[in-house]
């Protein structure tokens, strides 16, 4: 067998592969809730800090603030598909 044919076989088999791979790469949705509901926690108790220490009007609280928010559309926006 000549490098370059089995060279395309192992391409047929990469999408297959690689979507196997994916797989066995992503959090159970419990673990991964967990660690989103940890996220958010760390980045609310940032927010509050950020708001007496820099002020609710600098961009960072705003910018953080936004993050918040889009964690949580997204895990509702979520929770609501699973429902």
């Amino acid at each position: 067998k000549s490098s370059s044919v089995s060279s395309v076989e192992s391409l047929k088999h990469t999408p297959h592969q690689a979507y196997w791979a994916e797989q066995q790469n992503r959090l159970p949705l419990p673990l991964m809730e967990l660690m989103e509901n940890e996220a958010l926690e760390i980045l609310t108790k940032a927010l509050r800090s950020y708001r007496s220490g820099i002020g609710r009007e600098h961009f960072l609280t705003k910018e953080l603030q936004r993050y918040i928010e889009g964690i949580k559309k997204r895990r509702n926006t979520r929770q609501n598909v699973s429902n």
